[in-house]
């Protein structure tokens, strides 16, 4: 220890540890057993250690970190069984997405039937296994289950489409039993197995067994076929009996014919019409006879009246028709006297106008005279000049004041005169783009016009400059279509909007902004009518109407979906 001394620098005296340090090689004895018991120790601790270093690695990596190597033995997993199990994952993925999106597809379709809401709710929940399945990585069972799933969608959307198909045939079954019911009696026992079918496929669509309720119907619009069937034989048989009649002048049977016809088929128009001409039927028989005999004897103007008259009782009368035919066209040789003389008059005073009228008359008689044919040449000759400079002046002039219209008819005239006057040609398809132009130019004004009314500005803009494209060079804009032009203008100017959600809302701005979350963002939207659009999980959507006008500040818009799905 070290000792101080009062007043004096303070002084150290050093211990030795071992007092008898000095003595110990001389109190040592043999070195053998010390080198064993060392030696002993030494090991054990050794063990010890090892036995704990590894109880500790087994602990914290698991009992396989000193697992032997595997080695390969037989029936162990090959490169052919790798490649497999890929090839199911790329199966089961597969078989998810075209679940998915045939899911997808009948979601859509109201399910307003317990049994389809059942079978609904079967494929949702066999869906969610195979999901998971997927996403724990059982291909195969998740392939299996997906497969599985396959017959039920083809089957739910056979049967929604046999629920549409059985619906409107229950309510087309009933109408036409109703229809058939003149029928009864011509066919013995086809409506009522039409009815005991309907009452049947009734009983079905209640159950929800769409397709054998169809097939009921479809057995019932057969027994309705028999029954219509029969019920046309019956009045096609009635009708040809009431012909018959008619062109026998039997007034009685006839009448009795198109009745019977009526009875089974009521507001037939050919019956009606034969009870019409049943009541004449007697005067226009005589009148036909009367018309014969008077062609026979050469009197064709007598026999012309006769046939007129029994036509005017009967206008359904073929034999009336062909005998009136006949009478005009003899009148017609009658006139061709006159109008070949009044053209031979016109010829000599040179008026060929005139001349070419009572030719043309002559030729409607007999076309092919060729007397006839080279006198209307010739007069067509001398008046061509004279016709086509005149109606080529008035086209010009009507042109020269923007009269398009008039220019039009006048050039049009003049290739009808001459088919191959160039400067007729030239000026009917001059006139005939500037018409188009101004009509076209005319449509887009007004589409125009209607899209800016509907707010949609954009595409007024695009139409009025595609009507400024075709609008002819002359062409003034009217102050209506410089009022829209201005209103249009105003509108192409972006205006800033503020939206607010709470950053879990997906927001959509309906043909301007995909759907995303935000909090607040400011916009700058063209003026127009937008829908937007918030969606929510678990929530109710909200649909809203934005209006963007220029110089019109919008008021900020707030989409939060905050209302629960499920809450009423």
């Amino acid at each position: 220890m070290a000792e101080e001394s009062p007043g004096g620098p303070k002084r150290r005296r050093i211990i030795h540890w071992n007092p008898e340090a000095g003595k110990e090689q001389a109190r040592r004895g043999p070195a053998w057993p010390r080198v064993i018991a060392w030696t002993l120790g030494g090991t054990f601790a050794l063990l010890l250690a090892a036995g704990l270093v590894i109880r500790g690695l087994k602990l914290f990596l698991g009992p396989e970190v000193f697992a032997p190597a595997p080695v390969a033995a037989v029936g162990s997993p090959s490169i052919a069984e790798a490649s497999s199990a890929f090839i199911s994952q790329a199966k089961a993925e597969q078989a998810f997405e075209l679940v998915s999106k045939a899911l997808k597809e009948l979601r859509r379709v109201p399910a307003d039937h317990p049994s389809q809401l059942e079978q609904l709710i079967t494929m949702e929940r066999l869906f969610t296994q195979g999901e998971t399945l997927l996403r724990s990585r059982d291909f195969g069972r998740a392939l299996a289950v997906f497969e599985a799933l396959n017959p039920e969608i083809e089957s739910f959307t056979r049967n929604v489409k046999a629920k549409g198909e059985a619906r409107q045939g229950y309510d087309s079954i009933l109408l036409r039993i109703k229809e058939l019911e003149l029928a009864r009696s011509l066919a013995p026992g086809a409506l009522e197995a039409a009815f005991e079918a309907a009452g049947a496929g009734s009983k079905l669509l209640t159950d929800g067994n769409f397709a054998g309720a169809k097939k009921q119907f479809d057995a019932g619009f057969a027994q309705l076929k028999r029954a219509e069937e029969a019920l046309t034989v019956f009045v096609k048989a009635r009708m040809f009996d009431g012909q018959r009649a008619l062109a026998a002048g039997e007034k009685a049977v006839a009448r009795q014919a198109f009745e019977q016809a009526l009875a089974k088929s009521p507001g037939l128009e050919a019956a009606v019409q034969g009870l019409k001409r049943a009541e004449t039927s007697d005067r226009v028989h005589a009148l036909l006879q009367q018309g014969a005999k008077l062609e026979q004897q050469k009197q064709f103007k007598e026999a012309a009246e006769a046939y007129k008259q029994a036509f005017a009782l009967d206008g359904f009368s073929a034999a009336a028709q062909e005998g009136q035919s006949r009478s005009a066209r003899l009148e017609k040789e009658t006139r061709f006297a006159s109008a070949k003389a009044a053209a031979d008059e016109a010829i000599q005073a040179r008026d060929w106008n005139r001349a070419i009228a009572e030719l043309q008359n002559a030729l409607k008689v007999t076309p092919q005279n060729t007397e006839v044919q080279a006198q209307l040449k010739t007069a067509r000759a001398n008046a061509h000049q004279e016709a086509v400079q005149k109606a080529l002046a008035k086209a010009f002039d009507y042109e020269k004041a923007f009269q398009w219209s008039e220019a039009r008819e006048a050039y049009s005239e003049t290739l009808k005169l001459d088919a191959d006057h160039a400067e007729a040609k030239e000026g009917y398809t001059r006139v005939g783009t500037i018409i188009r132009a101004l009509l076209q130019y005319q449509k887009y004004i007004e589409a125009a016009e209607q899209l800016a009314n509907r707010s949609d500005f954009q595409g007024a803009i695009r139409r009025f400059n595609e009507a400024m494209a075709v609008k002819p060079s002359y062409l003034v804009n009217s102050d209506r279509v410089q009022q829209l032009h201005a209103q249009l203008m105003e509108q192409n100017k972006p205006v800033e909007v503020t939206f607010k959600s709470d950053g879990s809302t997906w927001v959509q701005i309906t043909n301007f902004k995909a759907p995303q979350k935000f909090d607040s963002e400011v916009m700058r939207i063209l003026p127009g009518d937008y829908e937007v659009i918030g969606r929510r999980k678990g929530y109710r959507d909200i649909n809203l109407l934005l209006q963007v006008r220029a110089g019109t500040p919008p008021p900020v818009v707030t989409v939060i979906c905050n209302v629960p799905s499920d809450q009423k």
